[in-house]
């Protein structure tokens, strides 16, 4: 059987009927495992949102309370120690300062300022000052505690890897008015071990920056020692656009890469009473962890299913199949040429009544094969025959000019001096003469074998103006004999793709054909246009003409209107065979008022 006939499973019915039923079946549970993931994708960021808020807001209420409480004791010790500050007992208020110091573990430091600014005293755990080391306040912070609002300085790293920060805290124990204030180096210390303990997913740290977007404080205490720059993180930006001081514990969520360019899931938000921001991040690949696990053993039990499922189709599938199979097997033998082959399958389905039909259309088949075959043995005896005679009365025409010049030349030679034949030209002009009958011969000879067989063309790029000014120069005889007109019409044209002797032989013959058709005379027209992705050539005479039922045989082997001897009926099929192996076509009409349009288009040359 030939390969063509064989078809690949995947194109055939069997393949497509599984893919469809198998699509109908799988898709809507495909969708629904989509759909289910998603929620659940959801949920797993609402679920580490909460989690990471929890984380944030313990991280804010720690620095709150730790600014809250120092302000609240000061307040209570300003105002039950009245005397004692207004006083220039500086020992007094040293001692209820260390005092101070002692209960409250994270204040590192503790200075009492005046009502102009002025340090009046400071203490600390780690250092002893004197007086030349008091100074006056600068006036962004003097205006704030003038105001009875609460400053925060901008947190810094101290001698001992701590991170501290100023917290300026007014006095208004006189009268309630501006009476000066304290200022209270403050570690985070307890802040960072409030971070530290926090449980976290994998992956999970705390930041907390400060107003200008600096690192303050790190799950990895490390990142703030070596003063990581954590601008590039999306949450850390928006903190620092937060002009409004908002957010508070209403901490926001969003996905983004964060400093280090890593794909995170987290939360941020404000701490109203510092001002800072507190940012807990988590990668994706962390945070998605569980989702992966669970659509793996989704896609699992997907496929099981599916595998299932196509098994089971493909068992019903191959029994309603089974029918077509035959069918097919039946039409490949068919186009075997094997008519006697019947397809057994005797259902009364629509598929067996398509088989009793297949059948009886094979047996009707046969028999009018049998009943052709008859006929074209007659037909092929008659085109034999007038093959013959047009063969015969071709050949016969040059062969009895041969020998005519032949018997002419020997007379001459018995009678006439060689030499002298030679000298006046005489025996070269019968020389030609012979030579030029016998091309004829062999030219009548190589039409039937072009015609009969099938020879590989070579294919170039071919210039048809070209071809066709070679074909004039060939026929410019009959041309000016006959006085004919002659206009050709081109402008730039395509290459086009085809063998360059094989158009030749095509134009030569469609312009031989025009000349027969104006023996007295007329206008040969040939133009040359685009057509789309061809190049078109059209030959149009104004000769006689062809009548209307020589249409439908104009291109049938050994057909001609030419008298016996005159044509074998070999070019226009000939023709036809060379422009449809390039691809291309040829089409005959007649003109409007006289003589025939033949036009020929083949393919252009691409670039």
């Amino acid at each position: 059987m030939d390969k063509r006939t064989n078809i690949q499973w995947y194109n055939s019915i069997k393949a497509k009927l599984i893919v469809m039923m198998a699509a109908v079946s799988i898709i809507p549970i495909l969708l629904f495992g989509l759909y289910n993931m998603e929620i659940l994708k959801v949920e797993i960021q609402k679920s580490i949102h909460r989690q990471q808020a929890m984380a944030a807001s313990r991280v804010s209420h720690t620095v709150s309370d730790l600014i809250t409480t120092l302000q609240t004791a000061l307040d209570t010790v300003s105002l039950t120690n009245s005397e004692i500050f207004l006083s220039n007992n500086e020992n007094k208020k040293e001692e209820l300062m260390y005092g101070v110091l002692k209960n409250f573990p994270h204040l590192e430091e503790l200075i009492i300022i005046s009502q102009n600014g002025q340090e009046t005293a400071k203490v600390s755990k780690r250092y002893a000052y004197s007086d030349k080391d008091l100074n006056k306040v600068s006036e962004p912070q003097l205006s704030a505690l003038q105001k009875g609002e609460l400053y925060i300085g901008n947190a810094k790293v101290d001698n001992n890897n701590q991170i501290v920060f100023d917290c300026y805290i007014p006095i208004s124990y006189l009268n309630r008015e501006f009476a000066g204030g304290f200022i209270g180096k403050i570690s985070l210390r307890k802040v960072m071990e409030e971070i530290a303990s926090i449980e976290l997913p994998k992956g999970s740290y705390i930041m907390l920056v400060d107003r200008e977007g600096n690192l303050i404080g790190h799950t990895d205490h490390s990142q703030v020692l070596r003063r990581q720059s954590v601008l590039g993180s999306k949450s850390v930006r928006e903190l620092l656009n937060n002009t409004d001081g908002g957010f508070g514990d209403n901490f926001k969520s969003i996905t983004y890469k964060s400093y280090t360019g890593e794909e995170v899931l987290g939360v941020y938000g404000v701490i109203p009473t510092v001002g800072w921001g507190v940012v807990v991040e988590q990668p994706l690949t962390n945070a998605y962890a569980a989702l992966r696990t669970m659509l793996l053993r989704l896609t699992i039990v997907l496929f099981i299913i599916i595998v299932i499922i196509s098994m089971l189709i493909a068992f019903i599938i191959s029994v309603v199949i089974k029918p077509v199979k035959e069918l097919s097997k039946g039409v490949s033998s068919v186009k075997d040429g094997n008519f006697n082959y019947e397809i057994p399958y005797r259902s009364k389905d629509e598929l067996g009544l398509v088989i009793e039909a297949f059948n009886a259309m094979t047996k009707e088949i046969k028999i009018k094969r049998e009943n052709e075959k008859v006929a074209l043995i007659a037909e092929k005896r008659a085109s034999v025959g007038l093959l013959a005679a047009g063969v015969a009365h071709e050949i016969n025409n040059p062969m009895n000019t041969l020998g005519f010049y032949a018997d002419d030349l020997l007379e001459l030679m018995e009678t006439k001096d060689i030499n002298e034949l030679k000298r006046t030209g005489v025996f070269k002009e019968y020389l030609l003469n012979i030579r030029e009958q016998i091309k004829r011969c062999t030219d009548i000879v190589q039409s039937l074998l072009t015609f009969s067989r099938e020879v590989e063309p070579r294919i170039k790029n071919v210039y048809l103006p070209d071809v066709i000014n070679i074909v004039l120069k060939l026929v410019k005889y009959p041309i000016s004999k006959q006085s004919i007109e002659l206009e050709l019409i081109w402008d730039e044209v395509p290459f086009v793709l085809a063998d360059e002797s094989q158009m030749q032989q095509v134009i030569l013959n469609l312009v031989t054909n025009s000349l027969h058709a104006m023996p007295d005379g007329g206008k040969l027209t040939i133009k040359l246009f685009p057509h789309g992705d061809m190049l078109c050539i059209e030959i149009i005479d104004t000769g006689t003409g062809i009548e209307e039922e020589n249409f439908k045989h104009i291109f049938d082997p050994f057909f001609t209107t030419k008298s016996l001897g005159n044509g074998t009926g070999l070019g226009l099929p000939i023709i036809q065979t060379i422009i449809e192996r390039y691809g291309g076509f040829i089409d005959l009409k007649n003109n409007e008022a006289e003589g025939v349009t033949v036009k020929v288009c083949v393919p252009a040359a691409k670039g």
